[in-house]
């Protein structure tokens, strides 16, 4: 176990993991970051 987390292919491929998803979070669109918003703010009950 500790040589797999020593090798140099694990650190890449962890690297490359984390900036792909930093990635995909910055280079959507905004109105997508509007839209997935929405679909938390109206699952409140309405109350009378």
């Amino acid at each position: 176990m500790r040589s797999i987390v020593k090798s140099s292919f694990f650190w890449q491929f962890s690297g490359g993991f984390v900036l792909g998803a930093i990635g995909l979070l910055a280079m959507q669109p905004a109105e997508a970051r509007q839209t997935f918003a929405s679909h938390f703010e109206h699952s409140a009950p309405a109350t009378r």
